[in-house]
């Protein structure tokens, strides 16, 4: 060890076997958490080697620094200042006494920053996720064998921007994998959610038990999971997203149905304008039929023709397109075929 010391000086030595340290630069925010009564858990994550070139965007990997609810991106900046990492101790030469000193036990040519991420959560989920379809009746779809506990790991952003996202796309666990569900899969199962809730007489914009009607749903060959994941979506803001009971918003009910019958459309030629708006109310609860209009998804429509309607090519969607995938079978019960006659149309 290297001492140097003047008269009436701090004595300072450098250590032979320098250790190695990285300096974190903390936003107020950061500081604010840590020095909380009750800190929360902060983690480092980023994706993992194996599909970092799959990045949306073809982003290379980074690693983020994580709170609960927000992420920042960990950025490496190069310093010409030269940084010392000490920390006290005593020193004897020889037959000396023992003297307090400040030992350098590290240099620092590098700071690391913190910036707010923009990485979007939905983007991950479409690229990680593999696509449950149905079509005419059969399920399309690859398992990934990874269950949501095992993703969120692995996704460079923080637990809170994951699960909003993992919410906004219905996704949901089933037979050992995760699933994100096309569009045309959601117009499945929610016509399925509105036909049993009919049948057993259980109003939608009310509270009822969840499982009444994912039971229901189940019946017909629909993950519980999925059903679940649709009714959470469609909750009011106020209602327990983990409770037994649901109670859904019916502003939330109409858009989410005149978008998803649109998309379901892609690629098909559009619809005819009349027969949209009658397909639309149909698949609404009765109390809703009156707010079925063009005005209640302005934006995500446009009109090719003065007759027909499609979804705006420039709108992004619920879903992405289809994955090819073998098939399995699904059951062909039908409850809006059951029970669609019952509806009265105004």
């Amino acid at each position: 060890m290297a001492t140097q010391q003047n008269h009436g000086g701090v004595p300072f030595a450098i250590a032979h076997d320098m250790q190695h340290f990285r300096l974190l630069e903390l936003p107020p925010e950061i500081v604010e958490l840590l020095e909380a009564p009750n800190p929360p858990r902060l983690s480092i994550k980023s994706l993992p080697s194996s599909v970092a070139s799959g990045t949306p965007a073809s982003n290379p990997a980074y690693a983020v620094f994580c709170t609960p609810n927000a992420s920042f991106q960990l950025r490496q900046v190069q310093t010409s200042n030269t940084l010392f990492i000490t920390r006290p101790m005593l020193e004897a030469h020889g037959n000396e006494m023992p003297v307090p000193t400040t030992c350098a036990i590290a240099t620092c040519s590098a700071t690391l920053e913190m910036h707010p991420a923009h990485g979007s959560a939905l983007a991950y989920l479409e690229d990680l996720l593999p696509l449950y379809d149905i079509i005419d009746g059969e399920v399309n779809a690859a398992a990934n064998g990874k269950t949501k506990a095992s993703i969120f790991p692995d996704v460079p952003l923080s637990d809170g921007e994951f699960e909003r996202a993992w919410r906004e796309t219905m996704a949901f666990e089933f037979d050992g994998s995760s699933w994100r569900p096309s569009a045309n899969t959601l117009s499945h199962v929610w016509k399925s959610i509105n036909a049993a809730a009919l049948a057993e007489g259980v109003k939608l914009d009310s509270q009822f038990l969840t499982d009444d009607v994912t039971k229901a749903v189940a019946e017909e060959g629909y993950p519980t999971a999925l059903a679940a994941a649709i009714l959470q979506r469609l909750s009011n803001d106020d209602q327990d997203k983990e409770g037994p009971w649901s109670c859904l918003d019916r502003t939330k009910i109409v858009s989410f149905v005149g978008k998803v019958l649109l998309e379901a459309k892609r690629g098909a030629p559009p619809y005819l304008t009349a027969e949209f708006l009658d397909t639309w109310k149909d698949c609404v609860p009765e109390v809703c039929r009156k707010d079925a209009e063009l005005k209640t998804i302005a934006g995500v429509y446009e009109l090719p023709s003065t007759a027909t309607i499609r979804l705006k090519q420039v709108a992004s969607s619920a879903t992405n397109a289809e994955a090819s995938a073998p098939k399995g079978s699904t059951s062909s019960r039908k409850w809006h075929e059951k029970f669609g006659k019952t509806r009265q149309k105004k």
